[in-house]
């Protein structure tokens, strides 16, 4: 990305009719020294126990 940050996103269902969002730009990467809180918050909408959740926060940090 550092040589090309043009960039391209699809998001798209499984399901018929599909519904597709395209997002076409460019990108620029930002290192950070932690973990942000957003990134922690992000799969509480997924299905998880509570073992499951904490395997998968200790994974990501």
């Amino acid at each position: 990305m550092s040589e090309n940050p043009m960039v391209a996103l699809t998001i798209d269902t499984e399901v018929h009719p599909p519904k597709i969002l395209l997002i076409r730009g460019w990108a620029e990467l930002d290192f950070v020294e932690h973990i942000p809180a957003e990134y922690l918050r992000a799969p509480s909408t997924y299905e998880m126990t509570p073992e499951q959740r904490t395997g998968w926060e200790a994974e990501v940090r």
